[in-house]
């Protein structure tokens, strides 16, 4: 735990106020992946390389094992859920304040822990536009052949863009994505 719980805090709510406002002295950000119409999973590249001491923690209510996976793949240090209690927040700051900034391993098993989440805008965060629209098209029952005629585009490109997205989302079968789609409501 950590020793002294006071802490500087500021809130911004754009990307931009946020590039203001960090500093070579900023040790941790707790980064929401919603940050207005943004998905802020994107920035982290950019902050790690402007800011190498940074710790990003990502802080959101969307607790998704693909959102995990981007949020790693990222650069993020940790994962952690809004519902989370003070006690979890303040030691998951603590742990990740301790390790080295490129520690990727104890990284990729705390952010692979499995969840569910239902919300469209983690489904638009993550998949490409061409893959949304790939994806609604397989759940309106139409074959691979069918969508690279409709969307003109090869059927070996349509097979690509299906296998990506059963990956992102972390699905097993056609039937899996036809459910994705129902449930977040694509369709």
């Amino acid at each position: 735990m950590l020793k002294n719980d006071s802490f500087n805090f500021e809130k911004v709510n754009t990307l931009p106020k946020l590039n203001l406002k960090l500093n070579t002295s900023t040790d941790i950000l707790l980064l929401d992946v919603n940050i207005g119409d943004v998905n802020s999973i994107n920035s982290i590249p950019d902050l790690r390389a402007r800011f190498p001491q940074l710790k990003i923690i990502l802080f959101t209510s969307y607790n998704s094992p693909a959102l995990r996976r981007e949020a790693t793949a990222a650069g993020a240090h940790a994962f952690l859920t809004k519902d989370a209690s003070k006690e979890k927040l303040l030691d998951t700051i603590a742990k990740v304040l301790d390790k080295p900034a490129d520690n990727t391993s104890q990284q990729q098993q705390q952010i692979n822990k499995e969840s569910v989440v239902q919300d469209r805008f983690l489904t638009e965060g993550i998949l490409s536009e061409r893959q949304l629209e790939i994806l609604k098209l397989v759940a309106h029952g139409n074959t691979s052949q069918q969508i690279a005629e409709t969307l003109h585009l090869s059927k070996h490109t349509v097979q690509w863009h299906r296998k990506n997205i059963l990956t992102k989302l972390g699905l097993n079968s056609v039937g899996d994505m036809i459910r994705y789609a129902y449930d977040k409501g694509l369709v």
